[in-house]
């Protein structure tokens, strides 16, 4: 299959070829496309390579639901409670206990020593009647899907939070700790702060490849259609969107992949040479990542860091006006977008049967008081007041 490629490689790609159950061809496979030298000549060779993982990914996980062996085994997976979940990442020793604690008023364990944190550690960061479940996750370090027993669970953690908020410890090298979590994630299938590529891909019974705007792809024909046999797709008709590489379609047949959104912190400002980092920081991820300094030890950039964590979860706080014109002391808490209509429904469904009208007072209205209808979009802050017959 390959040429120009170092020993290293070409002896990864003997043993994917030998490899004989697809959770060895699985971790084979990911060792040989991480030694094939990433440059525009092997790009749709290593495309290929990661359709093939695709496949073999998405036969594993069929093979685990028909023996019903996903519920086997201990876990510590923590479902999401409150209004959002955050999951705190980092390597070892960057300070993330101590930032739990101090965000949440919990009981974190912290040491200055590796590996503190031994399982997934809740608490609840209140942010202004938005109540945040924090999660403070086991350290990361290299390959740790396949070094760690509880690798495949720490990035199911992961997978389901609605933020990642990587906690980058400013008295080391922070290209080498951002490198470290970047690649354990981008391997445990999980995309931060990236769009998954646009396509409409159907199945059809019969006739064939039908591609739709495949000049917008920098690939042939004959290419995208090896990328759908090779996950076993025959008969289809396949839409592109917007200008792509034969890699981004291959990402965007990878239903496995999750898209999250992550936010960096540069934590322990405070250290010597932390100007310095954090500067270095900035300039090699600013444009993907937004990146709150903080000193947990000094109690520096803490609001600033709830303030993003809340804005970044994309949520809006709305208080309702009871009819006796006081105002509710605990707010509902929606996702951006939400209407008058999810407020209704949550305070009651005669609220919602027997709509007449709601006045409007906060950031979404015209001016104090506005009378608007079912359809009004709320912004956070707002007091909303409903009328029903």
């Amino acid at each position: 299959m390959s040429t120009n490629l170092s020993p290293e490689a070409k002896l990864a790609e003997q043993e994917y070829n030998e490899a004989n159950t697809t959770e060895d061809k699985i971790i084979k496979l990911e060792k040989f496309i991480s030694l094939v030298p990433k440059h525009k000549a092997t790009e749709k060779l290593v495309a290929r390579l990661r359709s093939r993982l695709v496949k073999l990914k998405s036969d594993l996980e069929e093979n685990k639901r028909r023996l019903k062996s996903l519920s086997k085994g201990p876990t510590w997976v923590i479902p999401k409670e409150g209004d959002a979940q955050v999951s705190l990442i980092g390597v070892a020793n960057s300070g993330k206990s101590q930032l739990m604690r101090i965000l949440t008023g919990s009981n974190t364990k912290v040491g200055d020593y590796p590996y503190t944190t031994e399982k997934p550690e809740p608490g609840v960061l209140d942010c202004d009647g938005a109540i945040i479940q924090l999660i403070d996750l086991p350290s990361i370090f290299p390959n740790i899907r396949t070094e760690s027993k509880n690798g495949a669970m720490l990035l199911s953690q992961i997978r389901a939070s609605d933020l990642i908020v990587f906690v980058i410890d400013l008295s080391e090298d922070p290209k080498k700790q951002m490198d470290i979590l970047i690649e354990e994630l981008y391997n445990g299938s999980i995309r931060v702060n990236k769009e998954k590529p646009p396509i409409e891909l159907r199945r059809t019974g019969s006739g064939g490849a039908i591609l739709i705007g495949e000049s917008k792809v920098d690939a042939s024909r004959e290419e995208i259609i090896e990328i759908l046999h090779d996950l076993g797709i025959y008969n289809f008709s396949l839409k592109f969107f917007k200008p792509m590489s034969l890699s981004d379609v291959v990402e965007a047949l990878d239903y496995s992949l999750a898209y999250s959104k992550g936010i960096i912190v540069a934590n322990k400002g405070d250290t010597t040479g932390s100007k310095e980092s954090y500067q270095k920081l900035k300039e090699l991820f600013e444009k993907q990542f937004i990146i709150i300094p903080v000193s947990a030890t000094e109690d520096e950039g803490l609001v600033l860091l709830q303030e993003t964590i809340f804005q970044q979860l994309e949520l809006v706080r709305i208080k309702s006006k009871e009819p006796n014109g006081g105002i509710a002391d605990k707010p509902i808490v929606l996702k951006q977008g939400a209407t008058v209509s999810d407020v209704a429904k949550i305070i009651h469904t005669r609220f919602f049967d027997h709509f007449k009208l709601a006045k409007i007072y906060g950031p979404s209205a015209k001016f104090e008081g506005q009378t608007v209808g079912l359809n009004h979009i709320l912004a956070d802050g707002d007091i909303v007041e409903i009328f029903a017959d």
